[in-house]
């Protein structure tokens, strides 16, 4: 049941939105998914070996290039073209960009907490079984302690990352799965966002299963794309410290 301060929401624009199921979504999320296998497979390699750029740098250049601004970036237009009048103000309505209220505040709160403590969880059950297991690809491995080429590089990719996967998985797909699936639309959205990152490996992908399942049945609930950029943000934000040092290693 929705709680009083997102009743106001729930007469949006979802009912002019074209409804989006299971082929769609496959095609979406699959073809982004082939170009971070792409990435992964063959521009980190090509680069190591044409430039001499280690796969970190690699990763942090062709993941933004080749992956996550094209993301962004269909997200974006593809939203843009179902305006019914071309404003800035239609399109972040569209995307459901709108000011944090109080209830927002707290489910953002409450969320990220929970969704870390749910990864930790997963973790710490995986290493049990599995002592080798990583919780990160092995292109982000270096030398642990801080390296400020490396943090100055990540930003690009990590803008990238929040605003292109929010944006266009919450912002842009969200809302039309909702239109096809109705309160089902949650689990449409994060069992696919999960498999996207298939490449990775399969560690990612158990790694990921809480932020992929929880974070978009909260935006669903809370029907603010602004929630989802937080806690993506925040989480990845720490995930990124984890990644690049000692903390992160088995």
């Amino acid at each position: 049941m929705a709680d009083a301060d997102t009743l106001g929401r729930t007469h949006d624009r979802s009912a002019t939105i074209a409804p989006m199921g299971l082929a769609a979504t496959a095609i979406v999320f699959g073809f982004f998914s082939l170009l971070l296998w792409v990435t992964v497979a063959v521009v980190i390699p090509w680069l190591r070996g044409a430039y001499g750029i280690s796969p970190i740098f690699g990763w942090y250049l062709g993941g933004t290039v080749v992956v996550l601004a094209p993301i962004l970036m269909f997200g974006s237009a593809m939203a843009w073209r179902e305006l019914p009048a071309p404003t800035v103000a239609e399109w972040r309505r569209r995307m459901r960009l709108i000011p944090m209220n109080r209830g927002d505040v707290v489910w953002t709160i409450v969320g990220l907490l929970v969704i870390v403590i749910a990864s930790a969880a997963v973790l710490a059950l995986a290493r049990h079984l599995d002592p080798s297991f990583r919780p990160s690809p092995s292109f982000l491995t270096q030398s642990p302690g801080w390296n400020v080429w490396v943090f100055a590089a990540w930003i690009p990719l990590f803008v990238t990352n929040i605003l292109g996967e929010e944006l266009c998985w919450r912002g842009y797909v969200l809302p039309r799965q909702e239109a096809a699936w109705g309160r089902a639309a949650w689990l449409g959205n994060g069992i696919p966002w999960c498999l996207f990152h298939w490449s990775l490996g399969w560690p990612i992908l158990v790694t990921l299963l809480p932020i992929t399942l929880l974070l978009p049945w909260i935006v669903q609930r809370r029907r603010n794309t602004a929630v989802g950029i937080i806690i993506h943000a925040l989480f990845n934000a720490s995930g990124f410290i984890l990644a690049t040092s000692a903390l992160g290693a088995p």
